[in-house]
């Protein structure tokens, strides 16, 4: 640890490439201890093999060989020409490679045993944000959780695997119109890697051209640059708004160049988490996750459903969703609840604009029963196009922070409910920890994202405890 205690300050701020005004700002870390970091890493390993189990249920269920309802519910809305390309043999070992999971505290102590997993993000944004975030707090002197290589040279290593027989492939990070927010913090990360490999730029879609089976983009002198490797930081439902998106697929399907994430729609649905805890499927998961695996994903994903308004015999139930103590036979049954009851949340599965972010997401008990009704009816009626999924609502802990008054300079009190995004980038077959970011919202807040309002700090490691109303280090 340093001799000194260093600490953010505005003078430093200023040098900050990312800062907008747009978000607040901690003086020190936000501190998680060293059995958490390796709970983490345990996470990571278990979310790569649930993808894995996740993609062979898939493909087993569209083959017939596991229950047909499976594919039909994660196929749900999608267009039959992205289900048919995502079904193909070429693609069968392709998953994501880098895993963002969102996990909400909901310990006062901190404790992992009180984290829980909303969300399983396979086109996270903020991996440029939280590595020029951890380059501000490094050269401030501190000391922070180091993952070697560093974030940006572990996705640069993450993606020139996936070409192991071209030793310098040329890197081309494809931002859609519909994804802009994040192309300044994609820049960044480009523009860091440069220095020691020039082989990457970040594009948009309209600069890509086919020539002489070669995909090529043109750079800003005019000239074409030949792209081996695509990372695609666009979402699946706005594949129609995309320009060259034919061009994109040709060339993947023909092997011209390599993709990730894949375009593989039923990875990137929020279901998926109501389909670990499907009774129906608990023995698949048990059979083929590593038993810690299983026992710590059954800990950390939060009760899921999917809002499916199918009408049930008259013998069946919902499993594991009552009311009064009575369990139900619809969803629709939750209209009329208290508020107390409605402590639910619901949001889009996925293949929606409305599920990136926080968009689309009612916290039950924070609507009058009109409101919930209206939603609940909304999501219900979407399910044949946008299915929603149901989760119980996960009250997040109140914890002690210092938020930095880039006004005065000094630092303030400040109780949040936090929020843990921890970065992984899996390289020959193995996920590795790298930065994590902490979003700490104010503690009236029942959504956690980076709002305004969001304390957004990186992680160190050290002791928790909190008591000194900082969490620092």
């Amino acid at each position: 640890m340093p001799t000194t205690c260093p600490q953010l300050n505005t003078t430093t701020l200023k040098n900050f490439a990312l800062h907008e005004n747009s978000w607040q700002f901690s003086p020190t870390p936000f501190v998680l201890s060293e059995s958490q970091i390796q709970e983490l890493n345990l996470l990571g390993e278990a979310l790569w093999g649930f993808a894995q189990a996740l993609d062979t249920l898939y493909s087993e269920s569209a083959k017939g060989r596991q229950p047909g309802w499976i594919a039909d519910l994660l196929d749900q809305g999608k267009p039959e020409a992205l289900v048919q390309y995502a079904r193909m043999k070429r693609f069968k070992q392709h998953l994501p490679m880098v895993i963002r999971p969102d996990l909400l505290i909901t310990d006062a102590s901190g404790s992992s045993d009180g984290w829980q997993l909303t969300e399983i993000d396979a086109v996270p944004g903020g991996i440029g944000f939280t590595s020029a975030l951890n380059d501000l707090y490094t050269r401030s002197g501190f000391e922070l959780l180091q993952a070697e290589p560093t974030m940006p040279q572990a996705f640069l290593d993450m993606l020139k695997a996936l070409t192991p027989d071209i030793k310098t492939p040329s890197i081309a990070i494809v931002v859609s119109d519909e994804a802009e927010d994040y192309r300044r913090e994609l820049t960044w990360l480009a523009d860091h890697l440069k220095a020691s490999y020039p082989d990457i730029a970040v594009i948009h879609p309209k600069q890509i051209e086919l020539v002489k089976d070669r995909l090529v983009y043109e750079d800003e002198s005019g000239q074409f640059k030949p792209i081996d490797i695509i990372y695609r930081f666009f979402e699946l439902f706005d594949l129609a708004n995309i320009p060259k998106m034919e061009l994109i697929q040709y060339a993947i399907k023909k092997k011209l160049v390599v993709c990730t994430p894949p375009f593989k729609p039923h990875l990137e649905e929020k279901m998926a988490m109501a389909l670990f805890h499907h009774p129906v499927l608990i023995p698949y998961w048990q059979q083929t996750l590593d038993s810690t695996h299983y026992d710590l994903l059954s800990r950390v994903i939060p009760p899921t459903w999917v809002a499916d308004p199918s009408p049930l015999p008259p013998q069946a139930i919902i499993p594991g969703l009552q009311l009064k103590g009575q369990a139900l036979q619809a969803f629709s049954q939750l209209a009329n609840c208290s508020q107390k009851e409605r402590e639910l949340v619901l949001k889009p599965s996925g293949f929606s604009p409305l599920g990136w972010g926080s968009r689309g997401v009612t916290i039950g008990h924070d609507h009058s029963q009109e409101e919930w009704q209206e939603r609940l009816n909304t999501a219900l009626e979407s399910f044949p196009k946008t299915p929603y999924i149901l989760q119980t609502f996960q009250n997040t802990s109140v914890l002690p922070m210092q938020r930095l008054n880039t006004t005065t300079g000094e630092s303030e009190p400040f109780k949040a409910r936090v929020r843990l995004c921890p970065y992984y980038f899996v390289q020959n077959g193995k996920p590795r920890l790298s930065e994590i970011l902490a979003t700490a919202c104010p503690s009236n807040k029942k959504i956690i994202h980076g709002m305004t309002d969001a304390i957004l700090a990186p992680v160190s490691i050290g002791i928790n405890d909190g008591q000194d109303g900082s969490r620092g280090v």
